[in-house]
C-alpha cells in the first residue's frame, strides 16, 4: 500500500499542499533550525524544509518510505527508525514536525516523550492528523490507523507528555457529500474556520506545542 506511486500521488494533492503550508507556518523556522521530520513518507514535506534553509532529517519506520525520500531528496540525511526510538542524541533538533504519523503509532506518549528528549528546550512539535470529530471518517479509512484524535483529546496527550501547547485547529470542513467536501471545502476552508460548527470538525488537526 505504502510504495513511492502511493507517495507521489499523495504529496502532490491539494489537501496535502494546504496542510503543509500551515505546518510550516505553525514551525516559525529560521535559517539553519534544526528539523526531524517523524513519518517523512515520500519525502515531499522534507525537501521543502531543506528549501526553507533548514538543516532537515528524515526518519520513517518504513523501508520504502526511507527509499522514496532519498529519491526525491538526494542531499537529506534519512534513516529507518521508529517513531518511539529514535538514533539521536538529546536535544540535537530545534524542531520535530509528524505530518500524517501519529494515528499509527501504538504509544503516543511514549513517542511524544522519545521527541520530547531530542528537542532542545523550548523546542517545538508540530502535528497533523485525521479528526475523529469529521463527520464522514471512511474519506481517511484506513487499516494501518491504530488510533484516531480528536483536537481536546490531542492536546490532552501532548500536555501530558511534557509539552505547552501553543495552537491547535481543525481544518477541511464536512460538508454534504465528500466530494464537495473535498472539491470547496479544501480550497476555501478559511471560509469556514470561524463557524461555530466547523471549529471542531475539520477533518485534519493541525497542532503545535513547546517543550517545557
Amino acid at each position: 500500500m505504502y510504495d513511492e506511486g502511493y507517495y507521489r500521488y499523495r504529496e502532490q494533492t491539494r489537501d496535502f499542499r494546504v496542510e503543509s503550508d500551515i505546518l510550516m507556518r505553525l514551525l516559525r523556522l529560521k535559517p539553519g533550525c534544526r528539523v526531524l521530520e517523524v513519518g517523512c513518507g515520500g519525502g515531499a514535506f522534507l525537501s521543502r524544509l531543506k528549501e526553507a534553509g533548514c538543516d532537515a532529517v528524515g526518519v520513517d519506520f518504513l523501508e520504502e518510505a526511507v527509499a522514496a525520500t532519498r529519491e526525491l531528496v538526494e542531499q537529506a540525511a534519512v534513516f529507518q527508525a521508529d517513531a518511539a526510538r529514535l538514533p539521536f542524541e538529546d536535544s540535537t533538533f530545534d524542531r520535530v514536525v509528524a505530518h500524517h504519523l501519529v494515528e499509527h503509532l501504538p504509544d503516543l506518549p511514549g513517542a511524544l516523550g522519545e521527541w520530547k528528549r531530542v528537542l532542545t528546550p523550548g523546542g517545538t512539535i508540530v502535528i497533523c492528523t485525521p479528526n475523529r470529530l469529521y463527520p464522514s471518517p471512511r474519506i481517511f479509512d484506513d487499516p494501518s490507523h491504530l488510533h484516531i484524535y480528536d483536537r481536546a483529546e490531542l492536546c490532552y496527550t501532548v500536555e501530558r507528555a511534557g509539552f505547552s501547547v501553543a495552537r491547535s485547529m481543525t481544518v477541511f470542513p464536512g460538508l454534504s457529500k465528500d466530494r464537495i467536501s473535498v472539491a470547496v471545502g479544501v480550497p476555501l476552508y478559511r471560509l469556514f474556520r470561524p463557524l461555530p460548527y466547523f471549529k471542531n470538525r475539520g477533518r485534519s488537526i493541525l497542532l503545535s506545542a513547546v517543550r517545557r
